[in-house]
């Protein structure tokens, strides 16, 4: 994989005072790495009206007017957090998702950041994610922050990178990215790989060997360990997070043509929806189409 260059950041926000953190993590990707930001206001046209008034309804919220006032809500949004820091602003009008991934495309952005928006139970079941969709439809690395929970403790807040792991060609994408990551910010990668059990003492197969898996350029690039744990994988991810001190959490995303519907959905939402430290998932062609023919055949070996 290519030294990783992030020069395009999408941030996609409501403004709500909730997603400031967001913003603010924004600003300092873009510091580091010397990245564009664009910040992306959709308004979803919903209006309380009967069907006959629709198309009046509709073209009042598409006319020019409306939309310099969204972009004028941005702008005293944005200005408050980023402090002079640079920005482009965007607006449209639609659904947010199909409306986030298109311009994540257009732009083309190298890291699209926003905010979780904290629903739980049965709200979250019914109303989904917009966060949690646009991770499992775009193609760009999503980092999201949790609205309630995380926003920058310092000015070098990510020092220490945590990389869930379960020997897949997802996870080897996520691992490439965290290391490239940790290499960038001077920080220090931790994997850690869940011996996930079922009531019987297991112990990992012969082949889950975490530092054989593991390339030697990914160990060689930077401060590097790794922990091997038992039990649910969110769960012990997010309890090691928090042992360990984790600035960050960078996990794999498959994208998936169906997808359980259910409250505990699968390990990458329940690390989006409860971690208290922003998480990072990074899609499994961010790596794979990266790969050398021999770091490919070492992972194999490996």
């Amino acid at each position: 994989m290519r030294s990783l260059e992030i020069k395009r950041i999408l941030v996609p926000t409501d403004l709500s005072p909730q997603s400031i953190g967001a913003l603010q993590y924004a600003r300092f990707f873009a510091e580091r790495f010397s990245a564009t930001l664009t910040l992306l206001n959709v308004d979803p046209v919903v209006f309380p009206v009967e069907d006959a008034g629709a198309n009046i309804q509709l073209y009042v919220a598409t006319r020019p007017d409306h939309i310099a006032a969204l972009r004028d809500k941005v702008r005293v949004y944005a200005d408050a957090a980023l402090q002079g820091f640079p920005y482009s602003i965007a607006v449209d009008i639609g659904d947010p998702v199909s409306t986030i991934v298109d311009t994540e495309q257009d732009l083309p952005a190298d890291l699209v950041i926003m905010a979780t928006h904290g629903l739980r139970g049965w709200r979250r079941l019914i109303l989904g994610s917009v966060t949690e969709r646009v991770i499992r439809v775009g193609d760009s690395p999503v980092l999201s922050v949790n609205r309630n929970e995380a926003r920058p403790r310092t000015s070098d807040p990510i020092r220490k990178i945590l990389c869930p792991i379960n020997f897949s060609d997802v996870a080897r994408a996520s691992v490439e990215y965290a290391s490239q990551l940790a290499a960038a910010l001077d920080g220090e990668l931790v994997v850690v790989y869940v011996v996930e059990e079922d009531g019987r003492a297991q112990t990992p197969p012969r082949n889950h060997d975490v530092r054989g898996w593991i390339l030697p350029a990914v160990q060689n690039r930077c401060s590097y360990r790794e922990i091997v744990l038992r039990g649910g994988a969110a769960e012990r991810v997010l309890d090691c997070a928090e042992d360990i001190g984790a600035d960050l959490i960078v996990i794999g995303a498959q994208h998936k043509k169906f997808r359980d519907e259910t409250v505990i959905g699968t390990t990458t939402e329940r690390l989006v929806r409860f971690a208290h430290v922003p998480v990072l998932s990074v899609p499994l062609g961010m790596a794979a189409k990266e790969l050398q023919p021999e770091e490919v055949l070492a992972g194999r070996v490996g």
